[in-house]
């Protein structure tokens, strides 16, 4: 609307009128009571759902962030599962140096007993890293031969903890897989390497002669090349592997 000064002809004092702008209304008297109400409906209607929209945005986060700080909170409490996933996590990040701690996170799968421990463990590293996918981290930060290595300590988990009889899991296909993959790592992708702490890692499990005859005969049948011969030459005078087999139990 504008304003119009307007002169009175009898005393010709100004006054002021209102006078509508009919451009600037003209859309809005061109429409229908229903229309306007609808335009008013939805105008309403959209306002509301972008508050709706930041305040479930919000309550997302801070619901995240409390349920990653009551994980971190009970993470050396009664269960064991948290913690597991906050020591992967720890590994991953290597205090801040570059690279990944792999030791580390073999120690922690051959801790966990079971495939349903591991679930666990991949539901509690979700809630204290807000949605980070355990897997997918392992992946990123190990090379295919350490991941194959880290995927076969946890094929052969049983499923269930309760399912280990005598306390231990015998594998040898499992013990042939881990051997296989630490002598099958390359370092910047073409320089071939060995790494002898897996390779001590399944010697420690493997409590008996037999179990590593068992273990030769399934390195044979996945790879059809001698464990023996494997071992000799990745190791060649860094590690004396014979002792070490030599001393366990028949």
């Amino acid at each position: 609307m504008k304003n119009e000064m307007i002169i009175s002809k009898n005393n010709q004092t100004p006054t002021t009128q209102i006078v509508l702008d009919r451009k600037q209304q003209s859309w809005w008297n061109s429409l229908t009571e229903g229309q306007r109400k609808t335009i008013v409906s939805f105008s309403i209607a959209l306002g509301i759902s972008v508050v709706a929209f930041i305040a479930i945005k919000f309550a997302s986060n801070k619901i995240r962030n409390a349920i990653a700080n009551n994980t971190e909170s009970n993470s050396f409490g009664e269960s064991n599962h948290a913690t597991w996933a906050k020591q992967l996590k720890m590994a991953f990040d290597n205090d801040g140096w570059w690279g990944t701690d792999e030791p580390a996170i073999r120690r922690v799968l051959l801790a966990v007993p079971s495939k349903e421990d591991f679930s666990k463990v991949q539901t509690q590293y979700r809630r204290l890293y807000k949605g980070r996918n355990l897997i997918e981290d392992m992946t990123d930060e190990l090379k295919t031969t350490e991941y194959n290595e880290m995927l076969a300590i946890l094929q052969s988990k049983p499923e269930k903890a309760r399912d280990v009889k005598g306390g231990r899991i015998y594998d040898p296909h499992g013990w042939a897989t881990r051997l296989y993959n630490a002598m099958s790592i390359y370092y910047m992708g073409f320089i071939p390497g060995t790494d002898e702490e897996a390779i001590k890692a399944v010697f420690n499990e493997i409590q008996t002669k037999q179990e590593f005859e068992d273990t030769k005969d399934a390195y044979q049948s996945l790879y059809g090349t001698s464990l023996e011969a494997d071992l000799d030459g990745d190791l060649d005078w860094s590690m004396d592997w014979r002792a070490i087999i030599n001393q366990k139990d028949a």
